[in-house]
């Protein structure tokens, strides 16, 4: 688990993976996050590009005041707009590209946790069941790892 930890990109991808192990995690989210915070602090990458196209905006804004001012020609305005516009379609599309993935990663996550959490208290009292969907849940989880990191 601390391998797992040091290395998600989210905290709640985190929780889950703590819910599968045997003895299952009980604790909150709430407790679990301020723990990896404290423990493997990890920078928002999502939250460092919406900085960055904040910047690139009044980048944008920056040439093209400098333009109406004479301080830049035209062309070279045009140019450095250009190249800046094309920055900060890139780093749209990077937010868009890191929030569907933890989006779709956490919904699967989500979605695999409470079925096996509901099949778990079903078959409460059933010893043979339980080990089965106890191992069950450890295949899940390794098979979505797995379909990740391909």
């Amino acid at each position: 688990f601390v391998h797992y930890a040091k290395n998600a990109t989210s905290d709640i991808e985190a929780f889950l993976y703590a819910r599968f192990l045997q003895p299952a995690y009980q604790g909150s989210i709430a407790d679990l996050t301020a723990w990896v915070q404290e423990k493997y602090p990890k920078q928002d990458l999502r939250k460092v590009l919406l900085i960055e196209i904040d910047n690139v905006r009044q980048d944008i804004d920056n040439v093209r005041n400098m333009c109406a001012t004479g301080m830049l020609d035209h062309a070279t305005a045009a140019t450095k707009i250009s190249a800046l516009q094309k920055e900060l379609r890139s780093h749209i599309q990077a937010v868009r590209s890191i929030s569907d993935g933890m989006d779709r990663r956490g919904l699967l996550l989500a979605g695999a946790d409470r079925c096996l959490r509901e099949l778990m208290q079903t078959f409460d009292g059933q010893p043979a069941i339980q080990q089965l969907l106890d191992d069950s849940a450890l295949l899940v989880w390794t098979t979505i790892e797995k379909e990740e990191k391909t």
